[in-house]
């Protein structure tokens, strides 16, 4: 029965001969592992395409959805992940097995007559592959290619002449959004899938005319078929490619999702690892010579490698007698191999980039864990928009920043607010207040150590009842035991100066404790300092600056520090505080 069938198919599409041709196909010197790449090269447009289709069955390519749509593939769609990591680090191997594939073309020859115009095929195939993945980065609208997409399309713009024009082209206007998505978006899965295919075809057919080119001193005499052993060769290499990739894949748990984009939020902004020798030698030659590192270098090369069927012509010589053509080509791959080396390099030594990244990749998680809640019909952003941890932390870092320090960001000019208003926080005040971490950079300087005005069981009290005092519905349940017996200790040893309920020190010799560290507390520190200060306060109000929504965004997250660790050991350097203290006179005026 299959046989019938097999040969009703030959006799109607001859498909025994095409096979029998391909598997027949004469190889002169023998099968080579170097001549896999073509082969994998094949494998990976096809693993591209598939992967592509799928992805395209769920994502949607507009601003306000294309990250939640992402964000649905790689959480919640079965394999989805698995999928995606195969489409972008498929789409990686493809540059990394074609400049392989290019240099040991370059190394055998292969660009010499009568093989000039497939040599100009296969650069052309790698120009569509790198701007194939240049326009599949952004798709996720999500931070790290949002930006990189910035950079990528930015060293376009600053070609001479006709660099302004063709970044509006490609950008779509004058900065990235909906018309940015839409042209990448069609670019990536209609037309260079289109234009790849149509210049694999020619590469192939080409290959299959004149046949892969042997080595210098390979015996011409000796032949062979590609089934076996060639085969064999481009098979196993194949898999071989496909397993690192799907390795990769499953190493990294899929690829990346960094934060939604917001255009107002800074990012430590990056291109893609193949374009960052680009970028590392943009900015380390001087703005006069910007054009030269996006436009002059770049056209020699690819005007040298054009042109290179021309200039090295003689045939069969080898690699050694071949060197003054050569030598270009393998420096130039080595100052792309270093460039990109030196750049990770100075990145992963810079102080500011890390600690960026690291924020970045903070808010990525929490926009993953808020998006596992369901992302509302306004998009990504407005989700993050009512997060305090979010929002939050971006307002506090824009107003806060400027005086206090969190998480190591910030200005040693106030009380430090990493872990503000925990149980060790409050422990730490009580040992030494004029710690730079507390009031030792202020003008507060009348408060001094309770080590001995407090016993250890009374100073536990203590701590706990301040601590009580921030308890909001919900929290997690303190000693409310031990904070009863805080409050007695509270005001026979603290209320000289600071202010309970209403009851205390006629003047503001300490802040007012009543709620300290509650929402409410914060929001009227931060609204009205000097209702909690007096006189000692040296904080501007905030009444004017925030909307009720962000003063609740800010105070949400500054009371969330009440959990956390606050900052331990040794200070970065600092000159001796300066104090500020109020002369008795000004006082009186006050």
């Amino acid at each position: 029965m299959l046989t019938r069938i097999a040969d009703w198919l030959e006799e109607r599409t001859g498909y025994r001969t095409l096979v029998t041709r391909a598997l027949d196909e004469e190889i002169a010197g023998g099968a080579r592992f170097a001549y896999v790449f073509g082969s994998a090269l094949t494998v990976l447009f096809v693993c591209q395409l598939i992967t592509g289709l799928l992805l395209m069955a769920t994502y949607t390519p507009s601003v306000s959805s294309a990250w939640a749509s992402v964000f649905y593939i790689q959480h919640r769609v079965t394999g989805g992940w698995f999928v995606r990591g195969l489409h972008a680090y498929g789409a990686q191997m493809m540059i990394i097995v074609m400049g392989l594939h290019l240099l040991q073309v370059a190394w055998y020859g292969a660009y010499k007559r009568p093989r000039e115009v497939n040599w100009w095929l296969g650069l052309a195939l790698l120009g569509v592959v790198q701007a194939w993945a240049l326009t599949g980065n952004p798709l996720p609208w999500d931070e790290q290619g949002y930006w990189a997409s910035k950079i990528e399309t930015g060293i376009m713009g600053s070609v001479p002449v006709i660099g302004t024009a063709l970044q509006q082209i490609v950008v779509g206007g004058s900065d990235h959004g909906q018309i940015t998505l839409t042209h990448f978006y069609v670019l990536h899965v209609g037309v260079l899938p289109l234009v790849f295919g149509i210049l694999l075809f020619g590469h192939i057919a080409l290959v299959k005319r004149h046949g892969p080119t042997p080595p210098h001193d390979a015996d011409l005499t000796k032949k062979a078929r590609y089934f076996p052993r060639q085969a064999a060769l481009d098979i196993s290499f194949a898999v071989i490619v496909m397993l690192v990739v799907a390795i990769w894949t499953a190493a990294a748990g899929g690829a990346p999702l960094t934060a939604p984009v917001d255009p107002g939020v800074d990012y430590p902004a990056r291109p893609a690892w193949y374009f960052l020798f680009l970028y590392k030698l943009r900015i380390m030659l001087p703005p006069s010579l910007e054009s030269f590192a996006t436009l002059v270098l770049p056209g020699i090369a690819g005007a040298f490698l054009f042109a290179l069927p021309f200039l090295d012509h003689v045939q069969r010589e080898s690699p050694l007698r071949r060197l003054r053509w050569l030598s270009p080509i393998l420096l130039g791959a080595a100052g792309i191999g270093g460039l990109t080396l030196l750049a990770l390099r100075d990145d992963a030594k810079d102080e500011h980039y890390v600690e960026a990244a690291k924020l970045a990749d903070r808010r990525a998680a929490r926009s993953v864990e808020l998006a596992a809640n369901g992302v509302p019909p306004g998009g990504p952003l407005e989700m993050l928009a009512h997060d305090p941890w979010t929002r939050g932390a971006r307002l506090y870092a824009e107003n806060c920043a400027s005086c206090h320090v969190l998480d190591g960001q910030g200005e040693y000019d106030a009380p430090v607010h990493t872990g503000f208003a925990s149980r060790a926080w409050i422990d730490g005040m009580l040992h030494d207040p004029q710690d730079p971490r507390y009031f030792g950079r202020t003008g507060i300087d009348d408060m001094k150590s309770m080590d001995e005005k407090l016993n250890p069981d009374e100073r536990k009290a203590i701590i706990e009842f301040l601590f009580a005092q921030g308890a909001e519905p919900g929290d997690p349940a303190h000693d409310a035991t031990l904070a009863e017996r805080g409050e007695p200790i509270f005001r026979k040893k603290c209320m000289d100066c600071h202010i309970y309920k209403g009851e205390g020190a006629d003047t503001f010799d300490g802040p007012d404790m009543t709620g300290y560290g509650s929402l409410a507390w914060l929001t009227k520190q931060i609204r009205e300092p000097k209702a909690i200060y007096g006189d000692l306060n040296e904080m501007p109000d905030f009444a004017e600056d925030f909307s009720e929504t962000d003063l609740k965004m800010i105070t949400v997250y500054l009371r969330g520090q009440r959990w956390a660790q606050p900052e331990t050991g040794a200070m970065p350097q600092l000159p001796p505080p300066e104090k500020k203290k109020k002369t008795e006179e000004a006082k009186r005026q006050d």
